[in-house]
This record gives C-alpha cells, structure tokens and sequence, in this order.
C-alpha cells in the first residue's frame, strides 16, 4: 500500500500538459553538447600536388591540380591521382578507370588506403604491382612523412602484390617497388 501512495506522489507532477518539447537548438549546449554538426575543418591544400604516372613501365612525376573539397592532402593526391587524364600511349595510369577512394587515414608514418573494388580489376601482376606502386610513391612522397602505406579493399584488409609477384599482406614501402622508381637524372 505504501508502494501506491509513494508512486501516486511521484507520478502527480508528471501530467500531459507540463511537458514541453524543445527543438535541437534549443537544447542547452552545457549540458548535452552542440546539437548542429561541427562543420570538417578546411585543409588549406596547395594547388597542384606531384602524383606518379607510367612511362614505358616505369613510374614518372607529374604535377595535377588538386580539389580543394577533400579534406586531406593524402586523400586530395589520391583523387588526382585516380582521375589523372591520359597523356596519350605514352604516359598513363595502371589504375583501372572507376576506382575510387573510400578513404585514407594517416596514423604516424603508415597510410591506409581504402579503395573500391575496381582497383583488382584486370589483374595481372605486373600491372597490378604497378597501380599498388603508383599509390605508394604518391603517398610516401617527402614531406607528408608517410613511409609505408596498408591497403583496404571496400573495408576489408587484404594483401597487395609486391615488385616481384609476391603476396605481400603488411604495410608496404617504396623499396618493394624500387624497380618501377623513376630513373635517376644522369
């Protein structure tokens, strides 16, 4: 009976006509904290960035303009990259059209790259230890102090093919494509 009388206590000031619906904004940041999203905060990117293309097998530097909605200079040399134009026969990509970035994250030295499926397609070693290259030379670059980049395949960790045909299932570095690296000015 006490049990009663103390639930009829607690529930009489809860009546229908007392409660009072705010909007988000009007919801005390103090306590719960901005209710509007924090806008990214901008990356002042440069206007052109040094991505790796192909020459007669080999990997060439060449200087893309950069688009300035991507919120990292990693993922905005990425793009550049995946979207370079043709130079003709003589200069090209090994990464299939349509490949996309999902995402690239930086924790320290190492990239993780997460790409879309396509970046398999047409898979021949060579080639596809020629795209895996591209990226990497890109990414570790001097100045973004990138050293070894991981690859993710649609949110799936997997293993990428090193300059020899090889499996490799770790970050993986410029040395293991040393064989594609631009050639030394004379």
């Amino acid at each position: 009976k006490a049990t009663m009388i103390l639930a009829a206590l607690l529930l009489a000031p809860c009546r229908a006509d007392s409660v009072t619906i705010l909007s988000e904004q009007d919801l005390p940041e103090d306590v719960y904290g901005s209710p509007l999203r924090t806008p990214t905060p901008s990356v002042d990117l440069p206007e052109e960035g040094t991505v790796y293309l192909i020459r007669e097998g080999r990997l060439v530097e060449r200087r893309l303009p950069l688009q300035g909605e991507i919120a990292s200079l990693p993922g905005a040399l990425l793009v550049a990259l995946f979207t370079a134009p043709v130079e003709g026969k003589r200069v090209h990509s090994a990464i299939p059209p349509g490949t996309t970035l999902n995402a690239v994250t930086v924790d320290g030295p190492v990239a993780t790259v997460d790409v879309t499926s396509t970046f398999e397609a047409q898979p021949s070693e060579r080639s596809l230890a020629l795209r895996v290259a591209q990226v990497v030379y890109t990414l570790t670059q001097q100045g973004l102090g990138i050293v070894s980049v991981q690859f993710v395949i649609d949110g799936q960790q997997t293993s990428v093919t090193g300059g020899g045909g090889e499996p490799l299932f770790r970050p993986v570095f410029r040395q293991d494509y040393s064989q594609f690296g631009p050639l030394k000015p004379s």
